[in-house]
This record gives C-alpha cells, sequence and structure tokens, in this order.
C-alpha cells in the first residue's frame, strides 16, 4: 500500500482512519476540566503522552470538530489553564466511553457517565475517584495546526500533583500493570487491554 498525503487537506480523514490503524496502542487521557461558569466537563482523548521528565510534562490533543468549532475540553483549559488527566483502567471503560458524546457546553459528563468527581488537591478540575491514576496538571502552552476540522491542537501541562490508588502499587511502590489494567486505543472502533506483557530490559553495552 502507498499512500501520498501531499493532499492532506482533501484527504485528512481518510490519512486519519488509516495512521489510526497502525500508531497504536495509544494511552487514552479522560480529561477533567472547567468551564469559566464552573461546569465540570469529562472527555476521552487517545493522542495522549508523557513528554518530558523534568519538568512533568504530559501533551493531549483535542481536534476541530467537523464543524471547524472547538471542543469543550480545549475551551475549559485554554479558558482555565487547569485540567487533570485520569488512566482508563478495564473498570472504567464502558463509562469513558459513555464521554465521548458530543453533548453540549451545559452538560456535565460525570453526571452522564456516572463517574465519580473528587476534589483535587492543587486544581479546580475534578479528579476521577473510579480510576486508579489522576494527574493534576497546570497548563503551559498550547500548539496549534490549524483551525480547520480535523486540525490537532497540542496541548502541553505541567503535572503537578500524581494519586495513585494503593490497591494497583506493587512492592517496589510503583504501579503494576497487572493491577492498574489500563486500557489502551487502536483503530476503528477497537480497544487492547494491557494483560499481554513481558519485561525486556535495556542493553547495558553494544
Amino acid at each position: 500500500m502507498y499512500f501520498d498525503t501531499r493532499d492532506y487537506e482533501s484527504n485528512w480523514r481518510n490519512i486519519y482512519k488509516l495512521a489510526i490503524t497502525f500508531v497504536q496502542p495509544r494511552p487514552i487521557a479522560l480529561v477533567s476540566s472547567m468551564s469559566p461558569d464552573g461546569v465540570r466537563n469529562l472527555a476521552p482523548f487517545s493522542f495522549y503522552n508523557m513528554v518530558s521528565g523534568n519538568p512533568p510534562v504530559v501533551m493531549f490533543c483535542p481536534s476541530y470538530r467537523r464543524d471547524s468549532t472547538e471542543k469543550d475540553s480545549l475551551h475549559n483549559v485554554e479558558s482555565t489553564g487547569e485540567f487533570v488527566v485520569a488512566t482508563v483502567s478495564e473498570q472504567i471503560v464502558e463509562r469513558m466511553n459513555r464521554c465521548a458524546y458530543d453533548y453540549t457546553p451545559d452538560v456535565d459528563e460525570f453526571e452522564k457517565s456516572g463517574l465519580t468527581p473528587r476534589p483535587a488537591s492543587l486544581v479546580a478540575p475534578p479528579l476521577v475517584a473510579d480510576s486508579p491514576a489522576n494527574i493534576e496538571c497546570k497548563l503551559i502552552e498550547i500548539k496549534r495546526f490549524g483551525t480547520d476540522p480535523g486540525a490537532g491542537n497540542l496541548v502541553f501541562g505541567q503535572i503537578v500533583a500524581i494519586h495513585v490508588d494503593d490497591t494497583v502499587l506493587a512492592d517496589d511502590g510503583l504501579p503494576d500493570p497487572a493491577q492498574l489494567q489500563a486500557i489502551g486505543r487502536l483503530g476503528r472502533w477497537t480497544y487492547c487491554k494491557t494483560t499481554d506483557i513481558f519485561d525486556l530490559p535495556r542493553p547495558t553495552q553494544p
């Protein structure tokens, strides 16, 4: 297969559908944010990762809708400068999926999904109490890749607090993948579990 992507403006949806079937598995950020009016928002994003250790920085990428409007998460984070990212585990994946619906800005996705809000320590948006891990973030900057439908907005946030449930910790004090049971995103409508894992230590010599 060969796909010339230079005419991306007319082919962006086909390029996107193809790329997400091999750029995988992708971790899922369940992003909690708060509107300037105090309405809670909760939405999943699979363009998400950690990009710096010092300072600790994560990114997630909310794209513009097909009508070129901003998603609520992007508007809220840009307006307030704060957000929370919850890890999506097997136990909450169905409720996470309810948050993927494009509700109007006045709707509280915590209520629609049945997920439980819990006050954060240093930011206004709530934690997801049902998730085994939450990170509180302060906005660093937003990198925009246009304003057309499908254009991405790269949101960088510095981690200011980390919450991990003691029940998922291993003997070394770090989360055990078998207990965390994180979910990954594949292409189409497909997800994956982190149950088939193996260790591969980094080489110590050439």
